[in-house]
């Protein structure tokens, strides 16, 4: 009987790959539905998938080191998939942009993409992600409408952590589970989605809130901090707002200019923590971040970190 067959578990690792080729490695064969790009080209890269790929659905456990994902009209029209993801952040932080929605992303967070539709996600530190896969179709039976949804994610409540908690279980044992088991879990997911969501979110059919406005632009700064050019008139630009609604997101706050400057600080600081012992090109590191002229960029890091970007490195070598 189909119910009685295991689901098949497969297992892809860059572990057995040579360093040099194995971002390579992992762009051309796990992640080919998408262009990925490495936050450093020079760091070397690790990363894990676990896919578990049964008639209900395919479940994904992925432990990944920093890159950046973008799936726009091209892969959609190559490919055809039209499913939904429901991913939940086991660990590291990220962020996930879609439609005119997006969100910081960090453990314990569940979020959606629509593989039918452009969008692009990624995490500056590297991640651990459970992700849900199934047919937009059945997501828009069981759950309701996929827009509703995609670049979002769930507020922080005790039926959230029940749901991190079930996809967190189906994950761990999923390579001892029946098709007809691994249907059972899946309709599992999608009811307690169901409750979760039940009156909680509004049709995307209306205007941003400020709260959904600010959150878009914060994912969307994350994607471009490495353009020098970026700044708050580029985003409202690539956002399709005015400047005032724009400003309007971040009142009472930094300021968009000085949001996008730590964001570049704080991304800096991170790959000279991650370099630092393998020998921080820290002019490299600089202009990867969006930074020009190497006396500002100096300055700032050690207005923000108390010590300036050599001290850092220093700090390593000790």
């Amino acid at each position: 009987m189909r119910g009685k067959d295991k689901v098949p578990v497969f297992i892809a690792e860059t572990e057995s790959v040579e360093q040099p080729k194995a971002f390579a490695y992992w762009r051309d064969t796990v992640m080919s539905a998408a262009d990925i790009t490495p936050f450093d080209p020079v760091a070397p890269f690790s990363a894990s998938r676990m896919v578990a790929a049964s008639a209900h659905g395919t479940l994904l456990r992925t432990v990944s080191g920093p890159i950046g994902v973008d799936r726009d009209m091209r892969h959609i029209r190559r490919d055809g998939r039209d499913e939904m993801s429901i991913m939940l952040i086991v660990a590291g932080e990220g962020y996930v942009e879609q439609g005119d929605h997006g969100t910081l992303l960090r453990a314990g967070d569940v979020a959606f993409h629509a593989m039918g539709q452009p969008g692009a996600a990624g995490s500056r530190k590297g991640y651990e992600e459970i992700r849900l896969v199934v047919p937009r179709a059945t997501f828009l039976a069981q759950v309701g409408n996929t827009q509703d949804v995609v670049g979002r994610k769930l507020g922080a409540t005790p039926a959230r952590g029940l749901l991190s908690a079930y996809l967190n279980a189906f994950a761990t044992s999923v390579s001892s589970m029946s098709e007809g088991e691994a249907g059972i879990a899946v309709e599992g997911v999608l009811h307690l989605l169901r409750g979760v969501l039940h009156g909680r979110i509004e049709p995307a059919n209306g205007e941003l809130s400020a709260e959904a406005m600010r959150s878009l632009a914060l994912a969307h700064i994350q994607r471009r901090l490495h353009e020098p050019e970026f700044g708050p008139n580029s985003l409202a630009a690539s956002l399709r707002v005015s400047r005032s609604r724009l400003y309007a997101a971040f009142a009472g706050g930094q300021g968009i200019a000085a949001t996008i400057r730590d964001a570049r600080l704080d991304r800096a600081h991170d790959r000279i923590v991650m370099m630092r012992n393998t020998g921080a090109r820290i002019a490299s590191i600089m202009t990867s971040c969006g930074f020009t002229d190497p006396a500002t960029f100096s300055r700032a890091f050690r207005q923000r970190f108390g010590l300036s970007p050599r001290d850092l490195v220093a700090q390593g070598a000790g």
